[in-house]
This record gives C-alpha cells, sequence and structure tokens, in this order.
C-alpha cells in the first residue's frame, strides 16, 4: 500500500485504528504531541501511568509509537479485551508495580477503567486511595491539591487537539501534504490541494474555523481530525465521488462528525451582498493566491444552464474567494462573533478578568430586565407566573449580589499535565465566601451571554438559560451572599417591555422614580 491509498482509507476509519498499522505507518502517521513527552517523563520516574480516554483518540497509538518493544515495562494497550476472568491477573500485575517502583502503562476507555477502579478498591485499598485521589484532581481550581507519588493519570477526554495555540492540524496538514507531494504530477485538483494547503493564508483560515470547532462543547478524538483532513486532501481522488474534491469544498461535505460541525462556518453562510454580487458576476480577478476562477455563475444563468448549476458554483468559488484571495478578510470578520468573543474570553480570563466578570453579570441582569444596564450588581428578581410554560411579564427586585463577592476561575489541567493540549470546557462563577455555591458556564451559555451583550432579544434565547441563573442566584441567596439595596430601594420590571420604576422609601414614605431616572 502506497501513502496515497493508506491515507485514502484514513478518511472512511479504515486505517485510524493502530491495531492493524505496521511500525512504519505508525511512524508515517504520528504527529507528537504533549501526551507524549508526559508519558515519557512519568515512565523515566517509574510511574504507573493510566491512560485514558475514549475511542478513537489515540491511546493505542501514542503507546505503539512510544514504545514499539515494550520487553522492559508492562504495558496493556487496551483494557477493553480483558476478559473479567483475566482482570484480577491484570491488577496483580498493577500492583506489583506498584509495591516494587517499576514503571507501567495501562490505556482504558472510561466504563473499563471505572471497572478497574472498583476492582482495586476492593482488592488493593491502599492503591485504589492513591488512584482515586488523582482521578479526583486531574483538572483543580486555584492551587493544585495533590502532589504526584506512585500513580499518574493522564485523562484524553481532558485534551484537545483544536486547542488554538497547540493545535495539531497544522502539523498533520504538514506531514500529509509531504506524503502526497509524489502523486500531485497525475492529479490537477490534488496538486492544487496540496499547494493552497501549505500557503499562509489557507492555512491561517483554515485553522481560525477549527478554533472555533473547538469551542463547540464537543470532544473531537484524533481519528476525527485524521478523518477529515485526509478526505478534505484526497477525496478528489475517488472515482465514486460526484464533486470535484476542492479541498474548499471537501471539508464541508464530508459525514464525520468533526466535518458536519465545521458546516457551521462555511463561507457559504456569510451574507456579505457587495462581496456576493462581485462573485456571482465575475468582477473579482485581483487578489487570488493561486488561479482565477474561469467560469462564473452569470455566464450559467445568461446561457442555458439552471440557476441550481449556477448556485452550486458561486458555493464553490465563494468557498475558494475565503481561503485563496487576500481581500477574503471582509468576508472572514463575518464569522460568528460569538464564537470569536467566546475565544477572547478564554485567552484574556487571566489578564481581565474584572472586565469579564462584569459582562456576565450584565448579562445575566438581562435574561431578566433588557434595558438594564448595571454591572456590578447582580440583582435578585422575584417573579410569579401560574403558567410556567410563560415567562412571567413582572419582576420584583428587593436585593443583589456584589460584584466582588462572586469569583470567576476557570479549571486547569493537573500540574504534570501542564504540557497536554487543553482548552477549558467552562468557566465558573462562584462565591467567594462559599466557593460550592457556583454556576458552570459552558460555551454555550457563555455564547448566549455574549449574544445579550451584543443585542440579540432574549425572547428568542431557550428559558433553560434563565432557569440556570435563577437556580445559581437562589443558592447564593441561601448562602447569605446577598444584600438590600440602599434607602430600601424597590425595583419593579415590565419585562414585556422592558421597563422598570423604582420605589424608594425615605421618612417612612414610599416615592416612585421612573426607570430612566435610575
Amino acid at each position: 500500500m502506497d501513502n496515497l491509498q493508506f491515507i485514502q482509507r484514513l478518511y472512511n476509519g479504515k486505517n485510524c485504528y493502530s491495531d492493524s498499522m505496521t511500525a512504519e505507518q505508525i511512524n508515517l502517521l504520528h504527529v507528537p504531541s504533549g501526551v507524549e513527552a508526559i508519558i515519557e517523563k512519568m515512565i523515566a520516574e517509574k510511574r504507573i501511568v493510566f491512560l485514558t480516554g475514549n475511542p478513537g483518540d489515540g491511546k493505542t497509538f501514542i503507546i505503539k509509537a512510544l514504545y514499539p518493544d515494550n520487553n522492559d515495562i508492562y504495558i496493556e494497550t487496551d483494557l477493553n479485551s480483558i476478559s473479567d476472568r483475566q482482570l484480577s491477573a491484570v491488577m496483580g500485575k498493577i500492583n506489583d508495580c506498584y509495591e516494587n517502583n517499576k514503571p507501567c502503562i495501562i490505556a482504558a476507555n472510561e466504563f473499563p477503567f471505572y471497572k478497574l477502579m472498583n476492582h482495586i478498591r476492593t482488592e488493593y485499598p491502599k492503591m485504589y486511595e492513591e488512584l482515586s485521589g488523582v482521578k479526583k484532581n486531574v483538572l483543580f481550581f486555584g492551587c493544585p491539591a495533590i502532589e504526584l507519588k506512585r500513580i499518574c493519570i493522564v485523562d484524553l477526554n481532558e485534551r484537545n487537539l483544536l486547542d488554538k495555540d497547540r493545535c495539531v492540524v497544522k502539523s498533520v496538514l504538514d506531514r500529509f501534504t509531504g506524503l502526497l507531494k509524489p502523486y500531485c504530477a497525475s492529479n490537477t485538483i490534488l496538486d492544487h490541494n496540496v499547494k493552497a494547503l501549505t500557503h499562509p493564508l489557507v492555512q491561517q483560515q483554515l485553522l481560525d474555523i477549527f478554533s472555533y470547532i473547538s469551542l463547540s462543547g464537543e470532544h473531537f478524538v484524533i481519528r476525527d481530525i485524521l478523518g477529515a483532513i485526509s478526505y478534505m486532501m484526497v477525496s478528489c481522488t475517488d472515482s465514486d465521488n460526484e464533486d470535484d474534491g476542492y479541498y474548499y469544498d471537501a471539508l464541508f461535505a464530508g459525514n464525520n462528525d468533526l466535518m458536519r460541525y465545521a458546516s457551521h462556518f462555511d463561507p457559504i453562510l456569510l451574507s456579505a451582498p457587495t462581496w456576493d454580487e462581485k462573485l456571482w458576476n465575475g468582477e473579482i480577478t485581483e487578489g487570488w493566491q493561486f488561479d482565477c476562477p474561469q467560469k462564473w455563475p452569470i455566464e450559467i444563468t445568461n446561457g442555458t444552464g439552471s440557476v441550481e448549476e449556477a448556485t452550486q458554483l458561486f458555493k464553490s468559488i465563494k468557498r475558494k474567494f475565503y481561503f485563496e484571495n487576500i481581500f477574503s478578510k471582509e468576508l472572514a470578520e463575518l464569522q460568528p462573533q460569538d464564537f470569536k468573543e467566546c475565544i477572547s474570553v478564554f485567552i484574556k480570563i487571566n489578564e481581565d478578568p474584572k472586565r469579564i466578570k462584569r459582562m456576565i453579570i450584565s448579562s445575566m441582569n438581562k435574561l431578566f430586565l433588557s434595558s438594564d444596564e448595571e454591572k456590578d450588581k447582580l440583582r435578585v428578581w422575584t417573579s410569579h407566573s401560574f403558567d410556567l410554560s410563560r415567562t412571567s411579564s413582572a419582576a420584583v427586585s428587593t436585593r443583589y449580589i456584589d460584584c466582588d463577592a462572586l469569583e470567576l476561575t476557570y479549571p486547569s489541567p493537573a500540574p504534570w499535565l501542564n504540557e497536554m493540549e487543553f482548552t477549558p470546557a467552562y468557566i465558573v462563577l462562584r462565591s467567594m465566601k462559599h466557593p460550592d455555591v457556583r454556576l458552570e458556564i459552558d460555551t454555550d451559555l457563555l455564547r448566549s451571554l455574549i449574544m445579550i451583550k451584543n443585542g440579540y432579544p432574549v425572547a428568542l434565547l431557550s428559558s433553560q438559560y434563565e432557569q440556570m441563573v435563577s437556580q445559581f442566584i437562589l443558592s447564593l441567596c441561601a448562602a447569605g451572599d446577598s444584600r438590600d439595596y440602599s434607602e430600601g430601594e424597590i425595583i419593579l420590571a415590565n419585562r414585556k417591555e422592558g421597563t422598570h420604576k423604582t420605589m424608594r422609601i425615605n421618612n417612612n414614605k414610599y416615592y416612585f422614580g421612573e426607570g430612566e431616572d435610575f
């Protein structure tokens, strides 16, 4: 099997399993990540390494790449293949390593790993105590709670291979383009794909799309990435493929999980009337980094072609423009703003936590009153509706939680996992005095709060966000974090109209002030 055939088989999953690969093929595909360095360090320190994760995330592949000849180390590459009868013997070998200061590596998916832990708890309680402690502290907030002793867990569920700073996509692209260059002479589209995917502009546009995907909240494994990139590059060599197979079309035409999510960021979804008209009419002839399109949609509609045929050509040209034209920046800036700002939050949360916290509080307040501009107080609203399927139109606020009573933080990988590709899946807003009172703000909720900040109507969002925030606020109140407004203020809100009035108590008398005076 030559390199082209090998890569062809990756996108349909046939070659994504290391069990079917030769040592040479493993070396061809092996793109080092931070995990390999962690494992080598742990083994050098004679620790017991549990490599856990999901199917397809490369556990066995990593082990085979690092230790093709495992004569000196006890290695279990797939705990799934161990029967219940064999499990006792495996535990005995692990315990022997544990007690005798010898290293070993155990690769396991989540369920087999938990089953192993349950058996270890009964048979080897000392080892279980250390193992469970490490498991609980793979991620931490603030300061690390434990120091490693004999056992280390490397959880690939926490690895984000699309992490913006350490994305493996570029490494895979560079590896595949190098392997495919000898086959370009016989296929002009493959030649175009290989040349384009080594160009800085194309790579940057592609990596930006993958960075948006990284904030989807989904966990994409190395099998997904290899499948997507191989299909994008070599679908043009498949005689059964009805499309031409240019990479900019193929990326959004595949059917694995990663490519299906990439379709959310397909350039054809970006509305830019001026550019669209020029691309339809063939008026953009400058700025192309490779070749200018030879045919334009208007030529089809002016001739005997159908609108459907012209539309398909337009979609392909628009994608080509997005990736290959130096004037595409304006189009790229139309990618969903909430994703861009979400990336910014995760990047700047250490540098500017106060500003981000105030933005989040402001958007939470707007969930209940769209005109509210308060950023330093998280309001406590009381409302009632006999029909739970409807949002109550009136609400009253007499108390609030001060911004300084809340802390914004996020999970960090344990110190031994610092080299692993990691992007937090969520941030946490919690009470300073009662850290257990917390709200996990995942990327879905964070994007919704960013959309509210940017003027998106709250009424068009799911009611689940208001319910989540309400429960968090009630928990803060129950913990004693709320306080009364000064001068006995009471805020009366008309949520349908987005207006409010403020009632104050002074000298035992009630005074009303219009909302705009508040």
